[in-house]
């Protein structure tokens, strides 16, 4: 973290305070209700995924992480961070991604009243964990190379 500059990481930070801020309105609902509806007309399943603050603060601090991932490196560059911020992007993508896909196995709901194609969290903060594994994952893919 001593490589990078700090007007980089007060950016960073301002950066991840709008993301949350944005998506803590209304604009993060619409954002999720849309995505779902896209989803729902690609696969058939309608995917009922939680809008709590802590998914959204767990989202929204994405180019921290970036940020210490990209400290991980001997020397700091602009187009380094921005790589290392759409690394960890693109892993929390990949494992969202995953996690819905599991959820057509297991968010099926047992009451038969309920129609096949509505598909639930098995339990509550599922997406936050889907997204922390998510920042997880390039932090310990390099802890495995370097090994």
């Amino acid at each position: 973290m001593k490589k990078i500059p700090k007007n980089i990481k007060y950016i960073i930070i301002g950066i991840s305070t709008l993301i949350f801020l944005s998506l803590n309105s209304m604009f993060g609902i619409n954002l999720i209700v849309d995505s779902i509806n896209l989803i729902q007309k690609m696969t058939g399943y309608h995917f009922g995924i939680s809008t709590n603050t802590l998914d959204y603060l767990t989202f929204a601090s994405i180019p921290v992480f970036g940020m210490l991932y990209n400290s991980t490196r001997a020397e700091f560059k602009k187009s380094e961070l921005l790589l290392d911020l759409l690394t960890v992007l693109f892993c929390v993508l990949i494992i969202f991604g995953i996690g819905l896909y599991f959820l057509i196995y297991i968010g099926r709901s047992p009451n038969p009243l309920f129609p096949e194609y509505l598909l639930i969290e098995p339990f509550d903060f599922y997406s936050t964990m889907l997204i922390g594994i998510g920042i997880a994952t390039p932090f310990l893919a390099l802890k495995l190379i370097k090994k």
